[in-house]
């Protein structure tokens, strides 16, 4: 092979080396970065909240109360009509294997397992920042009735 082939070939592999690596990083920040997505969000909002009219220690502590108590009226809601959205996700997974073969029923079914587990994660960890929220909204409260005697 001549040098300016090799050459050619040598910089297509390091390239194409380089795009896997970007690929690998990229999906890595990704997968991470969704786990904390909720949280995340809250904290963008009541930063950009505070800055842009900015808000008080005490505004911002309101805030976080309407914040938990929306948290709470959401979840109730979706609490209700969680069984009708089991139902229609149960409907799908249903069409879904009848297009498949076994070995991809198969691999479909592991597929919704890690999705199940991911979706149980993330929603522990919602629940014990509610827990934590609802804990330190208390402290603040009963702070203010003692600070107020």
């Amino acid at each position: 092979m001549k040098r300016p082939q090799q050459l050619a070939l040598i910089f297509g592999l390091i390239i194409f080396g380089l795009g896997v690596a970007s690929g690998i990083l990229g999906h890595r920040l990704y997968d991470t970065g969704a786990v904390n997505a909720a949280d995340d969000w809250r904290t963008r909002y009541v930063n950009e909240m505070q800055v842009r009219l900015n808000l008080t220690p005490l505004q911002v502590d309101q805030l976080n109360d309407v914040l938990d108590d929306t948290r709470v009226k959401v979840r109730a809601v979706k609490d209700k009509y969680k069984p009708q959205m089991l139902d229609i996700k149960q409907q799908q997974i249903a069409a879904m294997k009848a297009l498949l073969s076994p070995k991809q029923q198969t691999e479909y079914d592991k597929f919704l397992a890690d999705k199940e587990e991911k979706a149980k994660q993330q929603d522990a960890r919602e629940r014990q920042l509610e827990e934590q929220r609802t804990a330190e909204r208390r402290l603040r409260e009963q702070h203010e009735q003692d600070s107020g005697r």
